[in-house]
């Protein structure tokens, strides 16, 4: 023993005060290319949410339409190219779907066991299906509720519906058409011959009239009724009563669109600000919109925070930001014309009663801000081009801190190896030197 320690206790104190120096230089080296690379990471996925954002802002989010519909006879939807406009709207008659049935005393009852049971759905020679009670269970009869399931289940089935009714002493065998509309009619014949069916509900078409034009439709859903305007007719109205359309711009849901603009824009200006600064920031410093959008993919930790002070191309990329939006549309109108303004944090704060009178006395105008060329949402999404693009600016960082972190990782393995190799020799050195010492001891007992 060597000051009371074996020698490879001794060895291994030798070895941490060797390499120590490297360790801890190689541990901050990687700690710190992880964070940046770490915090790119966040600020990609941020760019990419903003973009995907832009791009809905920038289509036609800002042209919503709504409509509502007097009393409780239909229901309306529209679509963003639907025109304003007030409709009035009176249901005559609801489509119906063709119902026939069939009295048996069970569902267990046999049918004949020859014989073509031909079903026809309105009048297209496709539109048929044909039973033959001799072959279709091997030559066996088939029950009512047999045959239910081979309607139901066949291939060619011409849009036909089978079901069965109990009503407590006897069976309804009920066939109804997919379809509604009188051209969905069906005809069920055996042998050739009407098969004898009651008709339950009549084939029949809708009818209504849309500002005194009259409208038949085989459907209760009128799509494209008008323009970017359909219609689910839900019932008919008394006699002289009728329902009002109105087709209006949806001013709430274009206020939220612009202030899903502001957020967007709000949120990754604090985040550059986070990442580039470390004085006067804090990771929880942002507005309560942000924190209410934020979440892990672009939260930024507080040992996040200024970790890309350095990087001057971010500070540019926040400046650039901010002359996009203090620019002038190409429609003649800024911002601050709809009650956007820029405070002395450099985020975009909204004068909410300023937005709503905007698209209330000149919605279309509002519209041309943030839609087509030279739009402030264009401004914004070539500004970031360069950095969220395939091989942009956020990539090639990216690229160059995992080359980074494999270098590091392959210094410190060449480290570990060199000391362990040194670490072998000090053992050998320590494991030869014990035995001397622990020799000269047995010897030096010899003479006491």
């Amino acid at each position: 023993m060597i000051s009371g320690m074996s020698a490879a206790q001794f060895a291994q104190q030798l070895i941490g005060a060797d390499r120590a120096g490297k360790d801890t230089l190689y541990k901050g080296k990687l700690t710190n290319s992880k964070t940046q690379l770490d915090a790119y990471t966040l600020l990609e996925n941020n760019m990419k949410k903003m973009a995907t954002k832009l791009s809905e802002i920038g289509g036609d989010a800002t042209k919503g339409k709504i409509a509502t519909v007097s009393g409780d006879n239909a229901t309306a939807t529209v679509k963003s190219d639907a025109p304003k406009g007030n409709y009035d709207l009176s249901v005559h008659k609801l489509a119906q779907a063709h119902q026939l049935t069939k009295t048996y005393a069970s569902e267990n009852e046999l049918l004949p066991a020859s014989g073509v049971i031909s079903i026809q759905v309105g009048s297209d020679p496709t539109k048929r299906m044909d039973i033959d009670l001799a072959t279709i269970n091997g030559g066996a009869a088939i029950s009512v509720s047999q045959l239910r399931d081979v309607i139901n289940k066949q291939v060619g089935n011409p849009g036909m519906q089978a079901s069965l009714v109990r009503t407590g002493n006897q069976i309804e065998f009920m066939l109804s058409s997919k379809e509604s509309g009188v051209a969905n009619q069906v005809k069920v014949e055996f042998n050739g011959a009407d098969w004898g069916m009651t008709e339950r509900r009549a084939a029949q078409d809708a009818e209504l009239t849309l500002n005194g034009i009259d409208i038949t439709s085989s459907s209760n859903y009128l799509e494209n009724v008008v323009d970017g305007v359909s219609l689910e007719l839900v019932k008919v109205h008394a006699a002289g009563d009728s329902s009002m359309i109105k087709v209006a711009d949806d001013f709430e849901a274009n206020k939220k669109t612009v202030k899903d603009f502001v957020d967007s824009f709000n949120s990754l200006m604090t985040q550059i600000n986070q990442l580039t600064r470390s004085m006067g920031v804090k990771a929880s410093d942002s507005s309560s919109s942000d924190k209410d959008k934020e979440d892990k993919t672009t939260a930024v930790s507080e040992a996040q925070i200024g970790v890309l002070k350095g990087d001057t191309s971010l500070r540019l990329l926040q400046s650039r930001l901010r002359d996009s939006v203090f620019t002038t549309a190409s429609n003649g109108m800024r911002l601050s014309d709809i009650g956007i303004e820029i405070g002395r944090d450099g985020k975009l704060k909204i004068d909410d009663a300023k937005l709503t009178d905007s698209f209330k006395s000149d919605p279309e105008k509002v519209q041309a801000m943030f839609t087509g060329e030279g739009s402030y949402v264009k401004n914004v999404e070539k500004t970031l081009k360069p950095f969220t693009q395939f091989n942009g600016y956020i990539d090639q960082k990216q690229e160059a801190l995992n080359k980074q972190i494999k270098s590091v990782n392959d210094s410190m393995d060449r480290h570990n190896y060199q000391m362990n190799q040194k670490y072998q020799i000090y053992l050998t050195q320590f494991t030869a030197m014990e035995a001397t010492i622990n020799q000269f001891s047995a010897a030096s007992g010899l003479f006491s």
